[in-house]
């Protein structure tokens, strides 16, 4: 249960409140109140400018809350993401969800997190104003430590090809 709504301006300001008990970030939202009966607050991400997927040299910067449609649509992602992302998750949740909060909630058959484990992607993770720690995402994924992912790195130089194994067509894979 939603007991409060925060929607910070800046990135400090959002990291303020992510140090509170019972406070967690809100992006997509797609999974925030399912089956939740504890009170929590949400602090909103959207105002935060996280939302911008770009090329920085030999790598794709993916902001933090930038979607799973607005990845798959984007001129920079790679082929093979856009089949993974594909089966994450159906369109409308695609257009909710973010890339950051589907790590954070994903279990062992996500084909995202899969494709950028097969990358070596890298998280810029901050868990205060002065604290921000660079993670591979197989560090992060057993662990998911508290704090803000705020973007994904993922580089362009390495080829990558995907395919799936699933029991029927419209089922989850269980390998990749």
């Amino acid at each position: 249960m939603i007991t409060a709504y925060h929607r910070p301006r800046t990135l400090d300001e959002a990291l303020t409140l992510l140090t509170r008990p019972n406070v967690v970030p809100l992006g997509g939202g797609t999974l925030l109140t399912h089956s939740k009966a504890d009170p929590v607050e949400v602090v909103d991400l959207q105002a935060l400018s996280l939302d911008t997927v770009k090329k920085q040299g030999n790598n794709l910067e993916i902001g933090a809350t930038v979607t799973l449609q607005q990845l798959l649509e984007s001129e920079h992602c790679p082929g093979a993401l856009r089949s993974a992302l594909k089966l994450e998750a159906p369109l409308n949740l695609r257009n909710a969800a973010t890339v950051a909060g589907t790590l954070v909630t994903c279990d062992g058959r996500s084909t995202f997190a899969t494709i950028l484990l097969a990358l070596d992607a890298k998280l810029d993770i901050r868990y205060s104003k002065d604290d921000s720690r660079a993670s591979n995402i197989g560090e992060f994924l057993p662990l998911r430590p508290r704090g803000l992912i705020t973007s994904i790195a993922l580089p362009l130089t390495l080829k990558l090809a995907f395919d799936y194994v699933s029991r029927t067509p419209p089922d989850n894979p269980i390998a990749c």
